[in-house]
C-alpha cells in the first residue's frame, strides 16, 4: 500500500498495484519526478507505471543489482498505479505547485 501524507512532498509506492487513489482524495498530483529505487533489484526486474486511464507514464527495466533510476515528468498525472514493479520501491516526488510548503 502506498504510505504518504498530503502535505509532503514525496508519495512512497511499495507494491505492484499501488495507486494514488488509494491514499489521496484528489488523486490528481503535479509530479515532478519519479525514483525507483531497488536494493533487491536483478537485472531484467520490470516496471511500469500508468496513469488513471491506463496510459504508460514510465516503463523500465533494472540492468544492474542495487538499482536506482530517476524519470523526470514535470506534469500533472491523474491517479497514477504501479502496474508492475518486480522489486524495490517507487518514490514520486510531487512538484512545489502541487500545494506542499516545501
Amino acid at each position: 500500500m502506498a504510505v504518504t501524507q498530503e502535505t509532503t512532498p514525496v508519495i512512497k509506492m511499495a507494491a505492484e498495484g499501488d495507486a494514488m487513489s488509494d491514499v489521496l482524495a484528489d488523486p490528481i498530483v503535479d509530479v515532478n519526478y519519479l525514483h525507483w529505487v531497488s536494493k533487491g533489484a536483478t537485472v531484467g526486474d520490470d516496471l511500469l507505471v500508468s496513469d488513471g486511464a491506463g496510459n504508460v507514464i514510465w516503463e523500465d527495466v533494472a540492468d544492474v543489482i542495487n538499482f536506482s533510476r530517476i524519470h523526470v515528468l514535470k506534469h500533472p498525472v491523474n491517479d497514477l498505479t504501479v502496474t508492475v514493479m518486480d522489486s524495490g520501491t517507487l518514490y514520486v516526488i510531487k512538484a512545489p505547485s502541487d500545494g506542499w510548503s516545501g
